[in-house]
């Protein structure tokens, strides 16, 4: 069995890792400021991550989240913590499509609304409503639903009221830094008149963060 040809990828197999370098198995190495699709910003093999890890996999390596999991709780104080957000509520899952689709069933289980607005050259993932709010028709099969998503361009205001003052969307959701579609910002005052318009018009605002968030872009 073959694996499947999902996309094109680069001819290189990492093989180790340590800070920010990275060795493949021909023993090239590489200045590593890819981060692991950006997920490993705190360096590779650092020793407080590796020894966690590893007294954790002496003890239970998974275990379903049907039961208590003391682990849990304390990631979600300290992410609270850190973040000054103690009040809000941390809703673990395993990928960024998977954070989209839930953001966007809550939002429309809360306002009782379909329609989504969403960004040109937008990425949200490649799962069903992530990839319906993503601005690639060709990852876009027959079945993912795509007629209850709109496009407007990045920072135009003027179109952001346009829509959302029909009434009709559940949520807005916007990158504040695209990646896939290009490096491609939102302005200040873009992302501060969709907070304001979101709330006037209660339409939930989604801000997905996968990628710049958690202070990766500095």
């Amino acid at each position: 069995m073959d694996l499947f040809n999902v996309y094109p990828v680069f001819d290189i197999e990492p093989v180790k890792a340590e800070g920010a370098w990275l060795w493949d198995k021909r023993g090239i190495k590489y200045l590593d400021l890819y981060g692991g699709h950006a997920v490993i910003s705190i360096g590779h093999t650092h020793p407080h991550f590796v020894s966690r890890i590893d007294e954790q996999l002496k003890k239970l390596a998974f275990y379903s989240n049907s039961v208590q999991n003391g682990l849990q709780k304390d990631l979600a104080v300290n992410l609270g913590e850190l973040s000054g957000y103690e009040d809000h509520s941390l809703f673990l899952c395993n990928s960024g499509a998977e954070a989209v689709e839930n953001a966007l069933k809550l939002a429309s289980f809360h306002t009782g609304r379909k329609k989504v607005l969403a960004i040109t050259r937008a990425f949200h993932g490649r799962t069903a409503g992530a990839v319906a709010v993503t601005h690639n028709p060709k990852i876009q099969a027959p079945v993912n639903d795509v007629s209850h998503v709109s496009f407007i361009d990045m920072n135009d205001e003027t179109a952001l009221e346009e829509h959302l003052k029909t009434e009709e969307y559940c949520a807005f959701i916007i990158e504040s830094i695209q990646g896939v579609g290009g490096i491609h910002l939102a302005s200040d005052s873009f992302l501060q008149t969709a907070r304001k318009l979101c709330g006037q018009y209660g339409t939930m605002f989604i801000a997905d963060e996968i990628q710049a968030g958690v202070g990766r872009s500095g």
